[in-house]
């Protein structure tokens, strides 16, 4: 074949312009594959700490499409202003994540995930927090209030080829610092937002104000606005920009993904970085890049209270009610419900890992709606749904908790039951046979599971004795059953049996019986197995529940601070610019 001089220029032509692509091309080959899922929970906190910088902290729980590729990066878009990529610290369902690099798609993070990839059906909690964010606070001009700063910001939002949400529970809250009054914080109409123009105001558990706004309507792929303003003296007054050193860009750019979301971050983000980059090559805002742990989130059931608290015990409550109340750990308290439903015969274990159990027919009387609620849950056969009804069902039990202490003393009824565990295992430990020790610590086990050293204790107290099995004992393990007596403390006695002793006397009954080592075992590490099983990653869970439950009461600031458009410069927060007296987030339309 004879190749003409006009093939050649065409070949030469074609090969210079695939090299051009491919050296605009991201190294990272993962554009190509197909990203597709939801975000059912995704929750932001940013933290305003004293030394003027802020702390980011995302919340995402992803649900991988099962025909989509595994999520193996997560794109976190953060603001234009100065933060130390080395500090962001991040994890996929509690275990560290792989790398954490510059993103080659948005201007941020990109989160690695390698071998822990969110496999196409699975889901997966990533949770990264970002400090010292820096350049980020400006003036307030909206001239009824001197001498204010605002925070305005976007949280990192994703492409809406893969982000698929529709009914996400989304939750932002803005902590302001410590110094700001009741009375001195406003707070902006969200742009965007699809929920109330503010959900709650309130204080954190060490007095600090907060704003937070939730819908379960909202999505992860639109540019939602929040901000809030409070008195510059509450920060050092070198923390603050100067919006006359900033030049507003002259249109925002969404989100993009690929080629086009590289190059319209890269081109939006100019107008930013060119100005920030003076300002800093000049040292005119040069400070220290603190960091604050304390920023770590708390995982709290009830909300900080405004009011005064009551008076006077608040008797009755379950124990899982007095767990509640006592902010045990979420997955303590399924535990607790799981053997309270035992001890009432209402269900049988059919396998322990994973934990599947049935229900007995007729379900007893008398039962919780709690119980009833933890048994329609485990009829799911879906995870995902199995774990949002547990959810459901927990948040239900805070609000029933919370409703019954109206009127009473948190504090008082927290020492009540604290001292009713501590009664509780002094009665289990001092019980002078096997067989009344084996009898209390089956009375009194869902309270004695109220302590943090309930698995030592346990342990400790049935070493070198033997335990005689309460009547549930073979619904709790499947496939159990006694075994003709041995006639030593390590075998099984007779099943249980009663022997008339004629005229008023009481049957005499003996129970079967195994080593106590046996026995703390199988409930210890039955306890633990159903928590890893159902429960999961314990962070992502419980936050799903405190985004319902902490915090409650709406309280808007007064004297005109309900809340305000517009901010610093009297313009917009538009997404590709931290310029004109905001600090938005862009370009999110990663993956």
């Amino acid at each position: 074949m004879v190749t003409t001089r006009f093939d050649k220029r065409f070949l030469l032509v074609a090969l210079g312009l695939l090299l051009a692509l491919i050296a605009i091309l991201p190294a990272n080959p993962t554009h190509a594959q197909t990203y597709r899922f939801t975000l059912p929970t995704y929750e932001v906190e940013a933290y305003i700490e004293e030394d003027g910088s802020v702390t980011l902290i995302y919340i995402m729980v992803f649900e991988n499409d099962p025909s989509a590729s595994p999520i193996d990066f997560v794109d976190l878009a953060l603001p234009y202003a100065n933060y130390d990529l080395r500090e962001i610290v991040a994890t996929i369902d509690g275990q560290p994540m792989p790398e954490v690099n510059n993103s080659a798609y948005v201007s941020g993070a990109e989160l690695a995930l390698k071998n822990l990839a969110i496999q196409p059906g699975a889901s997966g909690t990533v949770i990264a927090t970002v400090p010292g964010v820096t350049d980020i606070l400006f003036p307030y001009d909206q001239g009824d209030r001197e001498n204010y700063i605002n925070f305005q910001f976007t949280p990192n939002y994703f492409g809406s080829d893969f982000d698929r949400s529709q009914n996400t529970e989304y939750r932002m809250t803005i902590i302001l610092p410590p110094a700001v009054g009741a009375e001195e914080g406003v707070y902006y109409i969200p742009r965007n937002w699809p929920g109330e123009d503010i959900s709650e105001a309130s204080f954190t558990q060490d007095n600090r104000v907060y704003y937070s706004w939730f819908t379960n309507n909202a999505d992860v792929h639109t540019e939602y606005e929040f901000g809030a303003a409070f008195p510059a003296s509450a920060v050092p007054a070198g923390v603050i920009a100067d919006p006359g050193d900033y030049e507003e860009p002259g249109s925002s750019s969404g989100g993009g993904s690929g080629i086009g979301g590289f190059i319209s971050a890269l081109l939006g983000g100019l107008p930013c970085i060119i100005p920030i980059l003076f300002v800093i090559g000049f040292g005119i805002f040069a400070r220290k890049n603190q960091q604050k742990s304390s920023a770590s989130r708390k995982l709290q059931y009830f909300p900080p209270k405004l009011a005064v608290d009551g008076k006077g015990i608040r008797r009755g409550l379950t124990a899982a009610e007095a767990g509640i109340l006592l902010e045990e750990p979420l997955d303590n308290i399924l535990t607790m419900v799981l053997f309270g439903l035992l001890k009432k015969e209402a269900i049988m274990v059919v396998e322990k890992e994973p934990l599947t159990i049935k229900p007995n027919e007729p379900l007893p009387e008398g039962l919780y709606d709690y119980e009833t609620q933890f048994i329609a849950a485990f009829a799911e056969t879906d995870k995902n749904k199995q774990r949002r009804s547990l959810q459901a069902m927990l948040i239900e039990l805070v609000d029933v908790v919370q409703e019954k202490m109206k009127g009473f003393s948190p504090d008082e009824t927290k020492a009540y039951y604290k001292d009713i565990v501590r009664r509780a295992w002094l009665a289990v430990e001092g019980a002078e046979t096997p067989e009344i020790k084996s009898a209390q610590y089956d009375h009194t086990l869902e309270w004695t599971m109220l302590d943090d050293q309930f698995n030592n204790r346990t342990q400790q107290t049935f070493i070198n004795t033997p335990v005689f099995l309460p009547r549930w004992w073979g619904l709790y393990n499947p496939g159990f059953a006694a075994a003709p007596a041995t006639g030593g403390s390590g075998g099984l006695a007779s099943p249980v049996s009663s022997v008339g002793g004629g005229g008023s006397s009481k049957p005499s009954i003996s129970m079967p019986n195994i080593p106590g080592s046996d026995f703390a075992a199988s409930i210890i590490n039955g306890a633990t197995a159903f928590s890893a099983g159902v429960v999961g990653d314990l962070t992502g869970f419980t936050s799903a529940v405190t985004n319902r439950t902490n915090p409650i009461p709406i309280s808007r600031p007064t004297s005109g601070s309900s809340g305000f458009r517009g901010g610093g410069g009297g313009s917009s927060c538009a997404c590709a610019c931290a310029c004109a007296g905001c600090a938005c987030a862009c370009a999110g339309g990663g993956r």
